[in-house]
């Protein structure tokens, strides 16, 4: 999967990486990205395991170019927390503008 950050890409929206994150979701979890939302709790509400939880945070990791220590993936229950986490703690945020 290629990096989510291109060189010479000045502005990304936040809709892009929410975009982003949906589409590995989806992809990992064999779900339509239409069918996650914010509130969903990965482990009780899409019946992820702790190794589908692992290797989608690696996906993101690797799609935007971060690393997630496990204690604060620990605290990502949510699909939004996640798509929060990813906004809030990437290099991108200097350059979000609201669409």
């Amino acid at each position: 999967m290629a990096p989510f950050w291109q060189p010479g890409r000045q502005r990304i929206k936040m809709n892009e990486i929410r975009s982003k994150i949906t589409r590995i979701l989806a992809d990992k979890l064999a779900l339509d990205e239409s069918e996650l939302r914010d509130n969903q709790k990965f482990y009780d509400d899409l019946g992820v395991d702790s190794l589908d939880f692992c290797e989608a945070i690696v996906d993101v990791e690797k799609a935007f170019n971060i690393s997630i220590a496990d204690d604060e993936a620990e605290r990502l229950k949510t699909v939004g927390a996640l798509i929060a986490y990813v906004e809030k703690n990437t290099h991108y945020h200097n350059f979000l503008q609201v669409a």
